[in-house]
């Protein structure tokens, strides 16, 4: 069985940006089946925006715990921002401060700009269109992610060993700084480790098995999506709601060519 008996990849592209498309075309096997999502795709997304005191469900007190550890781990072992997250978590309803204490950073709750929402949306309808294949992965990318030279081989030996493991999602992308801290787990033969909070990397390039999308899925329409978090952020909540158990690569399949100098070019 090739790769593309195991899996489907869905790219996220805006098409103001050519040369994403051209780069990333390149990087793809031909063998591959590749589903192009577009700001002009959006039309095809079947959700609702809500205002809500929770997302998915979950607290603004757990949801700021979480994106708090994302954080702090960038100066420090995650082991100690996770423990410096559950104890302002825990303080949050004995101090005057409140939810305020932890969750700060979304306190506002802010309507994204137009940018950041028709990222998120072209991801939803991803989700969403990744959620009726028949095949037992979906690979969603964002058009500047870049694979390195061996990274497909790589992921299909990674697909063989994960097809009988039940629920699976692993970040396969490099960004916004986050990286395996002192005391995170030790990486597997893939690169894999789990943070052991729900703590997402990025959106750059993530790995679904096919019963967590319809998970997703379910709580999409379920809940609806709130317009002041962008998709990084949602798949964090989503992955708590559901208890899912998610893995970081190190180093990671995908580059983030917009981060790393490799693009030039972003409407943000």
């Amino acid at each position: 069985m090739s790769l593309n008996d195991f899996l489907d990849v869905y790219i996220i592209h805006f098409s103001k940006l050519p040369e994403r498309r051209v780069q990333i075309l390149k990087a793809i096997p031909e063998n591959i089946s590749a589903y192009w999502i577009t700001e002009n795709s959006r039309t095809k997304s079947k959700f609702n925006y809500v205002d809500s005191e929770s997302v998915f469900g979950v607290s603004i007190r757990k949801i700021g715990m979480d994106l708090g550890i994302n954080s702090r781990s960038l100066s420090r072992s995650r082991q100690r921002a996770k423990w410096e997250g559950y104890s302002l978590y825990l303080r949050s309803y004995l101090d005057l401060r409140g939810e305020n204490l932890v969750a700060s950073q979304i306190n506002q709750r802010v309507r994204q700009k137009q940018p950041i929402l028709e990222n998120l949306e072209q991801h939803i309808v991803a989700i969403q269109l990744a959620g009726t294949s028949s095949k037992p992965f979906q690979l969603i990318l964002e058009d500047d992610a870049m694979p390195h030279q061996s990274s497909w081989n790589k992921l299909e030996q990674l697909l063989k060993v994960k097809l009988s493991n039940g629920r699976f999602v692993a970040f396969l992308g490099s960004g916004a700084g986050l990286v395996r801290t002192s005391s995170d787990q030790i990486i597997d033969n893939f690169g894999l480790y789990n943070t052991r909070t729900f703590c997402s990397r990025t959106a750059v390039a993530t790995l679904y098995s096919q019963d967590v999308l319809k998970q997703v899925n379910k709580l999409i329409q379920d809940y609806g999506v709130p317009d002041w978090m962008p998709i990084d952020f949602l798949l964090q909540v989503a992955m708590r709601r559901l208890k899912i158990k998610t893995f970081w690569q190190d180093p990671p399949f995908f580059e983030q060519g917009s981060e790393s100098g490799i693009f030039k070019s972003s409407l943000r």
